[in-house]
């Protein structure tokens, strides 16, 4: 296990690969020319030929951590100058605020290293010797989850710390079974808009989910940050989510919490792949497509009525909320304030084809609600130009089809 004193604070990935990676241990590191003076030394003959060197100075910057790891400060020292994210930083020193910062040396075109803000580490032997820990992602009642970034290959993950004394006080002594079923379901699926399960490591008191990072956030953070998102953004989206519902039920299996918190993003691009995540309350449906389940699982504002009033629910649960979720997505927090139906009514009468999926999923009698498969053979979503444009941004960056 690593030493208290060597405890990670930072981390500065180089933007430019002929500059050399460090992991931030020590309270202070001085960056620049002098072989002798720096820490982290810019000096070598890959170097000289680089066309900013000469702008270098032998002490060009320090960058250290006070507060037991708390504060960040960034000092210039140079005749030129730094630039932090863009911003010049001559001859004073500024406090690293973000989780991330992109340095400049000298010159702003000269983007040198991505300083990423670290959180210790993971306390996991398998972990903690790959893959350094970054931000808070988000939190449950008994999980967080944490950014993680590979120091050799510098990829993105993102790792899901689930305590098991929590776990087992919110459900009691029969927790590990449905855990480990959020672990299993999770593992056996794989669709290039489920976000993928990688590792599963045990500890004592943790057990360690390694799973895909998703740099764009959440859809709930889209539609917080947008209040709405347009037609057009609803569609390429969530016609990526249909197909992965459709996926899941022909499994058999039911997510049961089909959220916009649950809908992830791959970048901050209007256009981006989208992912369903979070199988903590998954099931599978082992005799038919509509056996009825009566435990009341998801998030009540998605939640189908038939979930509410515990009659029975089956896949076709997943439906209702993927109709609220598009819902909450087209007309933001309105839905809420308007109980549903009536912010269904708010939608323009040109917007048709889009108002059916929604009534179609919003049916309340769930035996008459359509299955995904029969949801997207509906008009809105045979919109061949958007189909095209996901499946090409899927293959470009997955090497899969959308199915």
């Amino acid at each position: 296990m690593i030493s208290s004193s060597a405890i990670p604070w930072g981390y500065l990935e180089p933007i430019n690969p002929i500059y050399p990676r460090q992991i931030l241990t020590k309270p202070s590191y001085i960056i620049g020319r002098h072989p002798c003076d720096c820490d982290i030394t810019l000096d070598s003959i890959e170097f000289r030929q680089h066309e900013y060197f000469i702008h270098l100075s032998s002490k060009h910057c320090i960058i250290q951590c006070t507060n037991n790891g708390q504060t960040v400060i960034f000092h210039d020292t140079s005749r030129n100058g730094c630039y932090i994210d863009g911003e010049l930083v001559h001859q004073t020193k500024i406090s690293l605020e973000k989780h991330e910062h992109v340095i400049s040396l000298a010159v702003k075109e000269n983007q040198v290293y991505r300083f990423i803000r670290l959180s210790g580490v993971f306390n996991a032997v398998q972990l903690d010797e790959h893959y350094l820990k970054a931000n808070l992602l988000g939190s449950g009642s008994f999980a967080n989850v944490y950014k993680a970034i590979s120091s050799v290959t510098q990829v993105r993950r993102a790792i899901k710390i689930i305590n098991k004394d929590q776990c087992e006080k919110q459900i009691g002594s029969g927790f590990s079974k449905y855990l480990y079923r959020e672990v299993a379901i999770h593992g056996s699926v794989d669709h290039p808009c489920i976000l993928r399960r990688f590792e599963v490591f045990h500890e004592r008191s943790n057990l360690f989910v390694e799973m895909e990072y998703a740099g764009g956030g959440s859809l709930f953070d889209r539609i917080h940050k947008t209040s709405l998102m347009t037609e057009e953004e609803c569609k390429f989206i969530f016609y990526q989510i249909a197909c992965a519902l459709a996926y899941l039920h022909r499994l058999k299996i039911v997510h049961r919490d089909i959220k916009p918190a649950n809908v992830l993003l791959m970048t901050n691009e209007r256009e981006t792949i989208a992912k369903l995540s979070d199988f903590g309350v998954a099931k599978h449906v082992y005799t038919s497509s509509r056996y009825l389940n009566t435990t009341i699982a998801g998030t009540q504002q998605f939640m189908a009525p038939e979930v509410l009033l515990q009659t029975g629910h089956s896949t076709n649960a997943d439906v209702w909320s993927f109709g609220m979720t598009l819902l909450n997505a087209y007309v933001g927090d309105t839905v809420f304030r308007l109980r549903g139906i009536r912010a269904l009514n708010s939608i323009s009468y040109s917007k048709r084809e889009l108002k059916e999926i929604l009534v179609k999923t919003l049916e309340t009698n769930s035996f008459a609600r359509p299955d995904m498969t029969q949801l997207l053979r509906y008009p809105w979503f045979r919109d061949q130009t958007c189909f095209e444009r996901v499946q090409k941004l899927i293959y470009e960056q997955t090497g899969q089809y959308l199915r």
